[in-house]
């Protein structure tokens, strides 16, 4: 395997991200200055609804991005090192050994004609001095470890003779066998039972422990964002639009999209007729609206909501893409601020980069 120095600071570091799709129709700003970080044996969930920029962002960080997109502007550092930085073939050695992915679709990621046990081999061969029966062996353990019976067996099939669970079984498998230094999961236990995805989300912290890897956590499961992770990110049309630790998003969200999330799931202290929903839909990328992306379906609507809000600090390592006040004070539902509150918001509200 690679060996690489060890950085003080963060193992992942992305600033100003922006990854854009040309289309005849128009540009798709998919990602529009993503910015966070993610520390040794550290995990990050990254959270929001479908077609929020979640999966292009991870996609970016492993150099995937392909055309009409293309990563128009920004840093991805891992251990130092700008990513953006590296040639193509670089990026192969990077990819399977200081960062592997979990992809969604594991039918497309697979390769039909090899067995799954050759797949799992050639990657550790790939970035170990492992030989192809040392490979084979790092693939049934990796096979069994994942859960999956008879493993020796299975490492002979093929992916069309397994089950779907299985064959997201084998990608979470390949993801592991090198011991990377930072995973990145796509919503990968989507597809598995709940004993199984406990299972798989044990190995996974078995791992960062053991090995001090990071995980960039992406899935629509708060449930299990709430059981794994140390910091959340919040994403909405292609925007980070909240951040902090799991403590505080989940006790305390500023933003109300965050807020409609977090409301939207079952509680075991509570008992309620109908779940909340958060009205309407993410905005079309070819249509988004001026000022705050999320001002169409807020509750809190505000007439400086016409404003772009920055990134602004509310607590101790918590940012909020708002313009509500850090205490979350907002007028009625429906009301217009009078002028002495919005002269007052005006000074309040500043902009606070990070």
């Amino acid at each position: 395997m690679t060996t690489v120095s060890r950085s003080v600071g963060p193992l992942l570091e992305i600033q100003g991200l922006k990854t854009h799709f040309f289309t005849q129709d128009g540009t798709v700003r998919a990602v529009d200055g993503v910015s966070f970080q993610i520390g040794h044996a550290k995990t990050l969930g990254v959270v929001g609804e479908s077609g929020c920029g979640k999966s292009i962002t991870s996609l970016s960080v492993m150099r995937l991005i392909e055309r009409p997109g293309k990563i128009v502007e920004g840093s991805i550092k891992l251990n130092g090192e700008d990513l953006l930085d590296k040639s193509d073939e670089e990026m192969r050695d990077i990819r399977g050994d200081q960062v592997s992915m979990i992809f969604q679709e594991p039918m497309t990621s697979l390769n039909p004609v090899f067995t799954c046990g050759e797949q799992i081999s050639e990657a550790v061969q790939q970035h170990t001095a492992a030989s192809r029966r040392e490979g084979m062996d790092r693939a049934v353990e990796m096979l069994s470890l994942v859960g999956i019976p008879d493993a020796k067996r299975r490492a002979r099939e093929y992916p069309h003779q397994l089950s779907g669970g299985m064959r997201q079984r084998v990608m979470i498998a390949m993801a592991l066998s090198t011991d990377p230094d930072l995973l990145i999961a796509d919503e990968p236990t989507t597809a598995l039972d709940v004993t199984i995805q406990a299972q798989i989300l044990e190995l996974m912290r078995d791992l960062r422990e053991k090995n001090r890897m990071a995980i960039m956590l992406i899935t629509h499961d708060l449930g299990v964002v709430a059981e794994m992770v140390d910091e959340v990110v919040v994403m909405y049309a292609g925007k980070v639009v909240e951040r902090g630790d799991v403590r505080t998003i989940f006790g305390n969200p500023h933003h109300p999209y965050t807020q409609g999330l977090l409301h939207s799931i079952p509680r075991l202290d509570e008992r309620v007729d109908r779940l909340e929903v958060i009205k309407g839909t993410v905005p079309s990328p070819y249509n988004l609206p001026t000022g705050c992306l999320f001002k169409r379906r807020c509750p809190f609507r505000m007439p400086i909501c016409d404003v772009a809000p920055p990134m602004r600090q509310i607590g101790e390592e918590h940012t909020s893409r708002c313009w509500l006040t850090p205490a979350g004070e907002a007028p009625e539902v429906g009301a217009d601020p009078t002028p002495e509150e919005a002269e007052a918001a005006g000074e309040q509200l500043t902009v606070e980069p990070r």
